[in-house]
């Protein structure tokens, strides 16, 4: 960096609207160059601030400042550069003006990698390289064995209730992004000059759980910005040297999932340990598979009903109407979860509807508020399911995650009189109809405040890591201010996860308690159809 932070140029002005041109800069093309400007002992005065390259070009850098202001710019040519200063309503004299040079950088000198890295073990790896440039493959190898052997993200406590994370990637060509993990932004990691290190450090909550891949090299396309962003899925895979694997499928592995149809795991030592899902010694309840037909929708699908052990026909229960139903029962145990609440007896026995979506572009079309599909959820499928599996409901329940957790909260809002209770998990509230004024963006939320306090109970969870483009956390905790302020009685929970069935395989059972165990929410049965 040119030593020119001390620099100080007094400008003489003696007219009205007068310019002085003495006051000079050597550039070379592409330097950057941050200043600034003071008005001294002003008396209702301004000026102008220009700078004039030397292919006499010029560029205004201030305009009408009264006191103090910082300027920056960008030499487009190398040479003398001039300053200009422009006084207005009366003459200024050498000591009313002060132009100070705050910083000059050359081009050479910009957009240079950092020397400092978060992570110590890349810091000193970095520092052993330029002692040992020649060493620079062995040193690289050794370094990659270590992180073998303690496994990837790199973790530093920082206190306690903070941890560095750092996450690599080794060998790729022109870039490595994040599938998720704690940021829903799909960061691009950073390269270590010359070097096969790819690298990006958070700082997270030491009870963080999430899942994550990496994606290196994804494709850089010609294409609108949302087939862009979904171009991650092309190379998205878990990490390579990660110790903790996560399979969709309860009978997956290694051995039998290819790299991409897996993910990772961060788990941080205080993250919750899970409770339920590990299948034991107790009675298994049943799962029993309904076909649904809706010549309003247009389309058929299937219903998976749970029923615990010593089920009885006669008996009221409540029941849990559970979207994304295929795969809160397969990517999610759910089933032994029940099993093993119910045997503990943390939760009464209950019946589960799980709801399967018949196609990727039905769950689009129907979980955001649709009228006609939660009339006929309401008013349709909730009397044909109990009649044909012979449940009668004390009370019920409403669930969802994602876009199943935005029509569970739509749908209680519509149709109270059938479900008494909402169970919400990362509920995608910034959606909003197409041309919604501002002041409804946040719709749901805005519904609510519409309308007059209902016989409603909710459990409400939002990962602290959705926090990025999706807005799901600061979406959910403005819904939970709106329900609270309504006076509705409501349990809400962040948990250090991020958006997947990862984090809401253990939300699930929380909500469950807080909902089956509240008295304000189960006092009332709510057995309408039945009546």
């Amino acid at each position: 960096m040119k030593n020119l932070t001390a620099c100080l140029f007094t400008m003489i002005i003696s007219s009205s609207l007068f310019a002085t041109t003495d006051t000079e800069i050597q550039l070379a093309e592409g330097d950057f160059v941050k200043g600034e400007l003071t008005l001294l002992n002003n008396q209702k005065n301004s000026a102008d601030l220009f700078i004039e390259f030397a292919d006499h070009s010029q560029r205004q850098l201030l305009k009408n400042i009264f006191d103090k202001q910082e300027f920056m710019f960008k030499a487009e040519t190398s040479g003398v550069g001039k300053f200009i200063v422009k006084g207005h309503a009366k003459p200024l004299t050498n000591n009313d003006v002060s132009l100070k040079i705050l910083q000059h950088i050359p081009l050479e000198q910009q957009n240079h990698s950092k020397e400092k890295y978060d992570n110590s073990l890349l810091q000193e790896l970095v520092l052993t390289l330029k002692q040992y440039p020649d060493k620079k493959d062995l040193l690289l190898d050794q370094f990659w064995e270590t992180v073998k052997g303690q496994g990837t993200p790199l973790i530093e406590p920082l206190d306690q209730r903070m941890s560095r994370v750092t996450f690599l990637w080794r060998g790729a060509k022109h870039n490595v992004r994040i599938f998720g993990g704690p940021t829903t932004d799909h960061d691009l990691m950073q390269q270590i000059p010359n070097t096969d290190i790819w690298y990006r450090s958070y700082e997270v909550p030491n009870d963080t759980h999430v899942s994550y891949r990496l994606a290196p090299d994804v494709p850089i396309l010609s294409l609108p910005s949302m087939e862009q962003r979904r171009a991650i899925l092309s190379t998205a895979q878990a990490d390579p040297f990660n110790h903790f694997p996560y399979f969709n499928d309860k009978d997956g592995n290694i051995k039998n999932t290819d790299k991409y149809n897996y993910v990772s795991q961060l788990i941080l030592p205080k993250a919750p340990k899970p409770q339920y899902e590990k299948m034991g010694h107790y009675p298994q309840g049943k799962l029993t598979t309904f076909e649904f037909e809706s010549n309003t929708l247009g389309n058929k699908r299937r219903l998976f009903v749970y029923t615990p052990v010593g089920f009885q026909p006669d008996q009221p229960y409540p029941v849990l109407y559970l979207f994304d139903g295929v795969e809160f029962h397969t990517q999610v145990p759910l089933p032994t979860i029940l099993d093993n609440m119910i045997a503990e007896k943390v939760i009464p026995p209950i019946a589960v509807v799980f709801i399967e979506n018949p196609s990727s572009q039905a769950r689009s079309s129907e979980l955001p508020p649709n009228p006609i599909f939660a009339n006929v959820l309401a008013q349709e499928l909730v009397s044909f399911i109990e009649k044909s599996a012979h449940i009668q409901a004390s009370n019920r329940i409403i669930a969802g995650a994602s876009y199943g957790g935005l029509a569970a909260a739509y749908i209680a809002l519509k149709h109270s009189n059938i479900f008494s209770n909402a169970l919400i998990m990362s509920g995608s509230f910034w959606w909003h109809p197409k041309d919604t004024k501002a002041e409804d963006n946040h719709f749901i939320a805005s519904e609510y405040i519409k309308q007059n306090k209902l016989p409603l109970c909710f459990f409400m969870s939002a990962g602290y890591f959705e926090n990025g483009r999706s807005e799901i956390l600061q979406t959910s905790r403005h819904l939970k201010d709106v329900l609270l302020a309504k006076g509705y009685p409501i349990t809400y929970q962040e948990y250090s996860t991020a958006h997947g069935y990862l984090a809401w395989k253990n939300i699930i059972a929380d909500g469950l308690v807080a909902l089956l165990n509240n008295p304000k929410c189960f006092s009332k049965t709510n057995n309408s159809l039945h009546k």
